[in-house]
C-alpha cells in the first residue's frame, strides 16, 4: 500500500536552500563567462589580417558573444523599432554595462567604451579583441584617435554603437550628448539610429559609486533580467554635428517620456 505524507510534513524551500540556489547560479554563469572568454581569444587570434574582413569580422564576433552572454544570464529584451541596412551609427542612453551587451546583441558592430574597462581581468582583453575602441576621456587625442577608428570601421560597412553621454545614469535623466560621433557619421555619410533603453529593475543600473564586481555578482544571482530597448527613427546628416546630437537627444528623451 502506498501512503501519501500530509501537506504540513512536506519540507518547504528554506532560506538556505534560495542561498545554495543564488550560488550555484553565480558560479554557473562565472565558470560560462571564462569558458566563453577562452573560446572568443581563440577566435579572434584566427581572425583575417586584411582590414575590411577583419572589421567585419570582429563585428560579427562581438555580436555572437554578445548573443552568448544574454542567453548565459538570461538577459531578456523586448525591441521595437528597426535597425536600417548598415552602416550607421547607434547612440544610446547608459544606464549600466548591460547596454552595450543588450546593443550588440541586436546586430554586429564595434562599440566605443571607456579606457576603464581594458583594465578589467579577462574582459579587458577580450574587448580589444573583439573590436572595442576604448578612450580615455582625459586626454583629447585619445578621442581623436578612437573617432578616427570609428570612422574606418563605418567605412567597412560595420555600424558603430556609441553612449554620447560619456558616463552611466541612473535612468532619471539624460546627460548632454558629447558631439564627437555625430561628426563622424555626418563625414561617412551615415545616418545616426536614436536608441532607448530602460530595465525592468532599477538595481540593473550601473552607475555612481557602484563597482564593477559586487554588482556583476548581485546581477548573476537573479534568475532572469529583462530590457526593453526603442529605436527612434534614423537621422540624416542634415545640419551640424551639435544639431544632430540635439535632435538625438530629444528623441531619446521623448522615448523615454522624460
Amino acid at each position: 500500500m502506498t501512503t501519501t505524507a500530509p501537506l504540513d510534513d512536506v519540507r518547504r524551500p528554506g532560506p538556505g536552500d534560495r542561498l545554495w540556489t543564488e550560488a550555484l547560479s553565480v558560479a554557473s554563469r562565472v565558470s560560462g563567462v571564462m569558458g566563453l572568454a577562452l573560446d572568443t581569444a581563440v577566435r579572434t587570434s584566427l581572425l583575417p589580417e586584411l582590414p575590411a574582413l577583419r572589421h567585419r569580422e570582429r563585428a560579427r564576433l562581438l555580436h555572437g558573444t554578445a548573443r552568448e552572454l544574454c542567453a548565459l544570464h538570461a538577459l531578456r529584451v523586448h525591441v521595437t523599432g528597426a535597425l536600417p541596412a548598415p552602416p550607421f551609427v547607434i547612440v544610446a542612453n547608459h544606464v549600466s554595462y548591460l547596454d552595450p551587451i543588450l546593443l550588440a546583441s541586436l546586430t554586429p558592430c564595434t562599440a566605443i567604451a571607456k579606457q576603464e574597462i581594458g583594465g578589467w581581468p579577462i574582459i579587458g582583453d577580450r574587448a580589444r579583441e573583439l573590436g572595442v575602441l576604448l578612450v580615455d576621456r582625459r586626454r583629447p587625442e585619445s578621442g581623436a584617435r578612437v573617432l578616427r577608428s570609428a570612422l574606418r570601421a563605418l567605412r567597412h560597412g560595420v555600424p558603430v554603437l556609441n553612449f554620447p553621454e560619456g558616463s552611466t545614469t541612473r535612468g532619471e535623466e539624460v546627460l548632454p550628448f558629447r558631439k564627437g560621433i555625430f561628426g563622424v557619421a555626418r563625414i561617412a555619410g551615415v545616418p545616426v539610429v536614436p536608441a532607448a533603453i530602460t530595465y525592468d529593475a532599477p538595481e540593473l543600473c550601473w552607475a555612481g559609486d557602484d563597482t564593477f564586481l559586487p554588482h556583476y555578482l548581485r546581477f548573476s544571482r537573479r534568475r532572469e533580467a529583462r530590457a526593453c530597448i526603442t529605436f527612434g527613427p534614423p537621422l540624416g546628416e542634415h545640419g551640424g554635428a551639435a544639431d544632430v546630437a540635439a535632435r538625438a537627444r530629444a528623441v531619446i528623451l521623448d522615448l523615454l517620456n522624460l
